[in-house]
């Protein structure tokens, strides 16, 4: 995409399950799609295990020898780099750290947290990338509400990784999710005071600060200092019941509906009856010349290469941007 926005495609929507997207011959075909679509630059999501090939710093390295071996793969494709990497260090990973369950809000969790974030840290300083996006708490149904001092806890770990990824070139995301324990306006914020801005800034998701009741824009406008990267989707409905709090909520909501029978949250730009002021929100980026990356995302939200191509045409012919 031509413009001054810096536009990149997340290619989450394609690892839907662990024997779909391992192939690297599908791996090709998702690429060549997002850059038939314009999208020359790249979102990684983390995984685990040989089976995850794209998604694993060190399956990657082992399946193409080197950073400029993966990408000289990302090239055939005439994809030119890697803008970022999501990585949740909630979720138990299998061969690399033997299924151990850490958090976040536990103190004594942090430093073995800290060490398990230097692969992603060496690796997206290998590919030139600029951003390692986070999840900062696991799902609020998992715990007891958050206070002050528990905010703070987590606060301290992505300051300590922070460092590491400003050391290493890199920026550091704290990615807002409607499950997650920081959920309200008030929790967010906390968080953001309990972190150094200097080195530890916020991803804005549009449809997950949407479904979690906050107003996208508003809060862009509000707090554009903290803003370093975005997620740009759509969603036709919002957690009106504090639905995120359900046992279970990455099923029992997301992808079993919370009762309402909502096939799915995450919808494509431009989605009939969708909630999110993309254009609003696109236009409070420019007045703001925000320089990070735009990241297209659909997560799992159906055919990934057709929700490409109509993310591809909204932002040509509903936002103007040249492909």
């Amino acid at each position: 995409m031509k413009d001054t926005l810096r536009w990149a495609y997340a290619l989450n929507q394609w690892n839907v399950r662990l024997d779909v997207f391992v192939r690297h011959e599908d791996q090709q075909r998702a690429l060549k799609t997002v850059s038939a679509c314009g999208f020359d630059t790249i979102e990684l999501a983390s995984g685990t295990g040989r089976w995850d090939n794209i998604s694993r710093p060190e399956v990657i390295l082992l399946n193409h020898g080197s950073h400029s071996g993966f990408l000289d793969f990302l090239r055939r494709a005439r994809v030119q780099g890697v803008s970022s990497m999501f990585w949740d260090p909630q979720a138990p990973a299998e061969e690399e750290e033997g299924y151990a369950f850490r958090s976040t809000a536990n103190p004594d969790d942090h430093d073995a947290i800290v060490e398990w974030a230097k692969p992603f840290v060496d690796f997206l300083a290998g590919v030139g990338a600029e951003q390692l996006v986070v999840r900062p708490v696991g799902s609020a149904w998992m715990s007891p509400p958050l206070g002050a001092d528990g905010i703070k806890v987590i606060g301290d770990v992505w300051n300590r990784i922070g460092e590491l990824t400003s050391a290493a070139g890199l920026g550091l995301a704290l990615h807002y999710d409607c499950l997650g324990a920081v959920h309200t306006t008030e929790e967010l914020t906390g968080l953001l005071e309990a972190t150094d801005p200097a080195t530890v800034g916020l991803a804005l998701d549009t449809a997950e600060f949407t479904i979690g009741g906050i107003d996208p824009v508003a809060y862009y406008r509000e707090h554009a200092d903290r803003v370093t990267h975005v997620h740009l989707k759509d969603t036709r409905y919002a957690d009106t019941g504090e639905e995120y709090r359900m046992p279970g909520a990455e099923s029992t909501m997301l992808k079993g509906g919370a009762g309402r029978r909502i096939e799915r949250w995450f919808y494509e730009l431009g989605t009939e009856d969708g909630l999110v002021d993309v254009p609003g929100f696109v236009a409070a980026l420019r007045e703001r010349d925000f320089p990070g990356w735009v990241v297209i995302e659909s997560d799992h939200g159906g055919n990934p290469a057709e929700l490409a191509m109509l993310n591809s045409w909204y932002l040509q012919h509903e936002l103007g941007v040249a492909k």
